[in-house]
């Protein structure tokens, strides 16, 4: 998958393993991936991108209050992935996502929001937003049936887009597949949005790369 992302032209990427809090402690996620990473780590060369590890952390009631956070964002660095529950949020979930952005000093990226679009009142992007919350996008919502690209790139028009993700697990089912996502968006936006998309990841990579404040 690695080489296949490089040869599409992707040279940095973030592995965001899930974490759920209700199958194992954060001590016990931190050391699958440590022993993964050592499994992987042999074969980056110069054909594969620059892993750098994360995790697609799942939401649970309380996860605003968990101490642990900072481990799990991207490493040495303040970006959390947030994954949200498959369902119409409740205030609570939104509260909490806010309060780790306020005031755990931590970057909320929220992963692939176009699975969400569908469930969720409209106004609650711009209302995150505004709370600081930014959001990721799967390569996928621009390649699949209408009304999924038709929302992707609404909301690629309207500047909510932070990051890309592949979302790729395999090599069969979901294989990598931004580049033929940022195809698509420069047929139909041209080149300056697809400048625009990868100076922002870029600032986004830049910021979160200062220490973390708890």
């Amino acid at each position: 998958m690695l080489r296949m992302l490089y040869r599409g032209g992707t040279r940095k990427i973030v592995a965001t393993p899930h974490f759920y809090a209700q199958k194992e402690a954060p001590e016990r996620f931190l050391e699958r991936r440590e022993k993964a990473w050592e499994q992987l780590a042999p074969f980056l060369l110069e054909d594969t991108p620059k892993v750098y590890l994360g995790a697609e952390v799942s939401y649970y009631a309380g996860i605003s209050n968990t101490e642990c956070l900072p481990q799990l964002c991207m490493e040495r660095s303040k970006l959390l992935l947030l994954e949200m529950p498959f369902q119409r949020w409740t205030e609570r979930m939104m509260t909490e996502a806010v309060d780790i952005a306020q005031n755990r000093g931590l970057i909320v990226l929220l992963a692939h929001i176009d699975r969400y679009l569908a469930l969720q009142p409209t106004d609650i992007w711009d209302k995150l937003a505004a709370s600081g919350i930014l959001f990721q996008v799967n390569a996928s919502a621009f390649l699949g049936s209408w009304l999924p690209r038709r929302r992707a790139y609404k909301l690629l028009r309207d500047g909510k887009i932070a990051a890309l993700g592949s979302d790729c697990h395999n090599m069969s089912g979901r294989r990598p597949n931004l580049d033929a996502a940022i195809d698509a968006i420069q047929r139909k936006m041209g080149q300056e949005a697809i400048c625009e998309m990868e100076e922002k990841a870029n600032r986004l990579f830049a910021s979160a790369q200062r220490p973390v404040t708890i």
